[in-house]
């Protein structure tokens, strides 16, 4: 099945205005994270997570003004769609047990009209939030490590070093739309960044291969043309592929409600720019490097 019938499309005449894009994109990340910082999650910072439903309805507004009397005025409050439910989530120096119990205390004396019901109390002590982290990033560069390795010996080793560069491209420039918009870093998001390593690396390994099955069919053509024809011969593939996903995704974010919503999110960015990256990062990069120190590989 072909959405585009024999495109020819010059993606490497265009691979220098990639490299200014992901440049800017990269910087203004870095910025973020280094000026602003990630909004971490209990998962992370140590806190409370409490989960309450309420019997009549009843608007985020009212239960931050609540919360406000006991200086919990920044909590998140996140309503469940469809119901009169609340989850309410604090990075607090405090006790997080006595958290939740102030929490509960003043809900139930504000809203004595509206009887509540207490349907989970979570902590997350900072011990726990410190190993989280660090495994955290111990399995993405560990991740990173085993696909550049399987890269570099499946392919080349230029392949190889580029798709690890693209990756930290995409994971990076993810982490800072996340905190351009405000979204807490939380044990799902991790899930969605790992998902984002491997769904970056899929379309780089298709290319690679169509690559290599060309290199071998049409002998003696420029490094350029090259490239330009495998990224053409796999374009319709990666578009319906790409757009699939994203369907569904979506469908996750609007439709999933606020517990997947995050997650829906941050993969649909991912999943964008992981496409990108293939063609301007990987395919981009390694054509410079190609056309400033010529070598004779098999790839």
């Amino acid at each position: 099945m072909e959405l585009i019938k024999n495109p020819n499309l010059p993606f490497m005449s265009w691979r220098k205005y990639g490299f200014i894009l992901s440049g800017v994109l990269v910087i203004i990340s870095l910025l973020l994270l280094l000026l602003k910082g990630p909004k971490l999650g209990v998962d992370f910072a140590g806190g409370a997570l409490v989960w309450v439903r309420f019997k009549k309805h009843l608007d985020v507004g009212d239960i931050r003004a609540s919360l406000a009397k006991i200086g919990q005025e920044q909590a998140s409050i996140q309503k469940l769609a469809g119901t009169n439910e609340f989850v309410i989530r604090s990075v607090t120096k405090v006790d997080p047990e006595k958290f939740a119990n102030d929490v509960i205390a003043q809900l139930q004396k504000d809203f004595t009209d509206n009887p509540s019901e207490l349907r989970a109390k979570e902590t997350v002590e900072p011990k726990i939030s410190a190993e989280l982290t660090r495994n955290t990033i111990i399995g993405v560069l560990i991740a990173l490590f085993l696909m550049g390795i399987y890269i570099w010996f499946r392919f080349d080793f230029r392949f190889g070093a580029v798709s690890v560069l693209a990756i930290f491209h995409n994971i990076l420039v993810v982490i800072g739309i996340l905190i351009l918009t405000g979204k807490e870093f939380t044990i799902v998001i991790v899930g969605a960044l790992l998902t984002i390593v491997g769904y970056s690396i899929n379309d780089t390994i298709v290319l690679s291969d169509r690559i290599r099955e060309n290199r071998k069919k049409l002998r003696g053509i420029p490094f350029v043309d090259l490239i330009n024809t495998s990224i053409n011969e796999t374009f319709s593939r990666t578009i319906l592929t790409g757009f699939f996903v994203i369907v569904t995704l979506f469908c996750l974010y609007f439709l999933g409600g606020p517990v997947i919503a995050d997650f829906a999110f941050t993969l649909i960015v991912g999943l964008i720019f992981g496409t990108y990256s293939s063609t301007f990062i990987v395919c981009a990069l390694v054509t410079e490097w190609e056309i400033r120190s010529p070598q004779r590989r098999k790839i």
